[in-house]
């Protein structure tokens, strides 16, 4: 569908409105958070399978933040495009849309292509290392670093970028979804703690995917080093976020686990 022509964009628009109006029991929905937040499964004007997010940003500051390209649908758009173009397997981006009208609960809507039924990607990390599936796990990992060098090189830093923001597709592959956080930073090497935060994040994420396997971890972080060469200062950064990462994890549920000499050889 050309969504420059007016007639597909009002059909999008249209799609948009009724999952935002929609009863909750009447629709396919994956998630909501009260009216702030509804994501749904629905089909697009041609039939074929999407999903919806719709948010709810009124009011002055919603406006500037569309002005100045900072909301969250924005965001995950323009990511999704330039991801997608860089050859990352990423949702389709179909449609990004504004001012949905009264009386939506919602303003603004994001629609992309559905990937299927997906599984998730920390139970898959999980379950290929009680199988012993070696080759499985270097494969999901190399792909999880991937997909976080290439964010990085495009500028894309996100500080809630961690396993559970990836989903894997039915055939396998572990896919990113979700990049309505990241913040654009042409020259990310400058912005260390965004920077630090983001990989920090995702070792730490990591750790709880895979603990108390620490020798696991510190190879996972040597890779992720030697691929992104990140300044020492992000290092730092990110060493700091996992061990805040951890104190949380053993003040909220008791599990102490410790990790040091990050970078190190395990």
């Amino acid at each position: 569908m050309n969504l420059g022509n007016h007639q597909g964009r009002r059909a999008w628009i249209d799609v948009a409105r009724h999952i935002s109006l929609a009863d909750p029991e009447t629709i396919d929905l994956i998630r909501e958070r009260g009216s702030d937040v509804r994501i749904a499964r629905t089909l697009s004007p041609n039939g074929e399978p999407v999903v919806i997010k719709l948010w709810n940003r009124r009011g002055l500051r919603g406006l500037l933040r569309r002005w100045i390209r900072t909301n969250p649908a924005g965001r995950e758009w323009h990511a999704l495009r330039r991801l997608r173009s860089a050859g990352l397997e990423v949702p389709t981006p179909l449609a990004y849309l504004t001012g949905l009208g009264r009386p939506c609960a919602h303003t603004e809507a994001l629609i992309t292509g559905d990937l299927g039924p997906c599984g998730d990607a920390v139970e898959h990390l999980k379950a290929l290392i009680r199988r012993g599936d070696l080759s499985g796990e270097q494969v999901f990992v190399a792909t999880i670093i991937q997909v976080t060098r290439t964010m990085i090189s495009l500028g894309y830093l996100d500080t809630d970028h961690r396993l559970p923001n990836f989903v894997v597709t039915p055939l396998g592959s572990p896919v990113r979804l979700d990049f309505e956080l990241n913040l654009w930073h042409p020259w990310h090497r400058l912005w260390t703690r965004d920077y630090g935060l983001m990989v920090g994040t995702l070792i730490g994420s990591f750790v709880f995917a895979v603990q108390p396997d620490i020798n696991r971890v510190k190879d996972f972080a040597r890779t992720l080093r030697l691929s992104l060469d990140p300044p020492k200062p992000v290092l730092r950064v990110a060493e700091e976020r996992v061990d805040e990462m951890l104190s949380r994890q053993q003040a909220e549920i008791g599990l102490a686990i410790q990790v040091t000499d990050l970078w190190s050889d395990p």
